[in-house]
């Protein structure tokens, strides 16, 4: 009676047994027999030699665990919905088509002469200052130094290049202020590479103002110190620097070197005038030498000017050896040397000698006007797929960057006619000054013509001799003040500025030859 109790629990025991052996049987029938699982091949038969895709297989599948660690941005969502092989094929395709090369573009700047307003409250002497300068909008210097960090960033050029005379005067703290402004562009990864100018480097006019007050100010006693705070903005990412200077080169791409040149001299006391280290020439050649053989452009950068470019300022500008500098530059037929000091806009090619042909090879120079004045402007240099180069100047959008920062301050926000007013009348009240025994409006007829004529020149504006001459603010000048300085310069800066300074290219592919 027991055994017949059971009998059903048997049997779906033993029905139970018999599927798990039928699904087991079919398993062992339908499955492919693997090397190494127990089945042997006959002596007729062999294995397959292993292809190269079977290894290519087999290596990426040793891979395969380090890949799944990886997590690449924007995979997923590519690939999501694709069959696997599919997502493969297509990831392969697209990492073999060669991306289309663009050329470098530098944003150059020079003759910043930051001040930060943490070294004056502006102030009685702050003011003095500022109107015995040449136009300098020093009050506004921070938001200008952050415009152009802000142009940087939204332009994205392949660097920001600053070359020389940085700060006012050389001050620690406007030198260490500069670099915390500088910091975000670089953050944003745009480049920032500094040289020195004649301002930034044991320069004891050094000066904080406030109050009724100028003050001596802390100032970098060595290239050394200048190099340790700009360490982020070129002489860290150099692939060379110069021993025996500032100088160093740095890489923007395979084929375009910048050669950012120390012409400064500051080893015992700081001098106004310029000078290449025989030193740094010799450092030079090397790279130079190198370049030509590898096909690659270099543009050396400097503070002082190599050729001679203004009638009106024709002392401490150009470098002390600037006719050797030509001829070791020219030696390697380099198209184009970028500098500043002048504190003019200029653009002018060397020629050997009087009477050789327009179109025959020598180093052009492009000096940038001063970022600091008004129209407060940079350069934009380009490089093209077939070698030439162009450039062209801009203007810092200071009331665009004003109206984004949410300021109230009308000059700001109207900045394009408040800067060139400012600068204008900063050097006519200089002239102003100097004229006597007339009446005031007349006094102010002279003196607005010659603080129109000085804003033309440093911006690089042409000037029209012509309507100049028949300006009868300019016939009262050559009536009463024939033999002033005022007088004098204004000739000269006619005679500088015969034509627009704001662009230029090359001639031909890679050098002016």
């Amino acid at each position: 009676m027991k055994i017949k109790k059971h009998i059903p629990q048997i049997i779906y025991l033993l029905l139970f047994l018999l599927c798990l052996a039928i699904v087991f049987l079919m398993g062992r029938l339908e499955a492919p027999e693997k090397p190494g699982s127990g089945a042997v091949p006959s002596a007729s038969e062999s294995l397959p030699e292993p292809s190269e895709a079977s290894e290519e297989e087999e290596s990426l599948a040793d891979r395969e665990p380090e890949k799944e660690e990886e997590t690449i941005p924007g995979d997923f969502e590519k690939e999501r919905g694709k069959p696997c092989d599919e997502a493969g094929k297509e990831s392969e395709a697209e990492a073999n088509i060669p991306e289309s090369y663009v050329p470098p573009s530098i944003m150059v700047a020079s003759d910043l002469h930051y001040i930060s307003a943490s070294t004056h409250d502006g102030g009685g002497a702050f003011l003095r200052m500022t109107a015995s300068d040449d136009g300098k909008v020093n009050h506004y210097s921070d938001v200008l130094i952050e415009t152009l960090v802000r142009e940087a960033i939204s332009q994205k050029p392949s660097a920001l290049v600053l070359t020389g005379d940085i700060t006012h005067n050389g001050e620690r703290e406007n030198h260490q202020a500069l670099a915390e402004k500088l910091r975000p562009a670089v953050q944003a990864g745009v480049p920032v590479l500094v040289i020195p100018g004649n301002h930034d480097i044991q320069n004891h006019n050094a000066a904080t103002y406030f109050g009724e007050e100028k003050a001596q100010a802390e100032y970098l006693k060595t290239g050394q110190e200048f190099a340790d705070i700009y360490d982020e903005f070129g002489y860290g990412q150099a692939f060379s620097r110069d021993e025996a200077s500032l100088s160093y080169l740095y890489e923007l791409d395979d084929t375009h070197w910048m050669l950012m040149l120390d012409t400064c001299q500051y080893d015992d006391y700081n001098r106004v005038n310029g000078r290449l280290k025989e030193e740094t020439i010799k450092w030079a050649e090397r790279y130079l030498t190198q370049a030509r053989e590898q096909g690659i452009q270099v543009l050396p950068v400097g503070h002082h000017n190599l050729l001679s470019e203004s009638r009106l300022y024709t002392t401490e500008c150009t470098m002390d050896n600037h006719l050797q500098v030509i001829r070791f530059f020219e030696q390697y037929e380099l198209s184009l040397y970028i500098s500043g000091h002048l504190h003019a806009q200029r653009i002018k090619k060397h020629k050997a000698e009087p009477g050789v042909a327009e179109d025959a090879y020598g180093i052009t120079e492009i000096v940038l006007p001063p970022y600091s004045i008004p129209p407060c402007q940079y350069g934009w240099l380009s490089w093209k797929e077939d070698g030439m180069m162009e450039f062209q100047t801009k203007k810092a959008d200071v009331a665009a960057y004003a109206q984004m920062q949410g300021s109230t301050e009308e000059n700001l926000l109207d900045f394009d006619r408040y800067g060139p007013e400012l600068a204008k009348r900063i050097l006519a009240e200089q002239a102003k000054k100097t004229i006597t025994a007339i009446p005031d409006d007349l006094k102010e007829e002279m003196a607005d013509i010659y603080g129109q004529m000085y804003y033309d020149y440093c911006a690089g504006n042409q000037m029209n001799r012509d309507s100049i001459y028949a300006a009868r603010a300019y016939k009262l000048w050559e009536r009463i003040g024939p033999d002033s300085r005022y007088k004098k310069e204004m000739g000269q800066m006619i005679e500088d500025v015969k034509q627009d300074q704001h662009c230029w290219k090359t001639e031909n592919k890679n050098v002016d030859k």
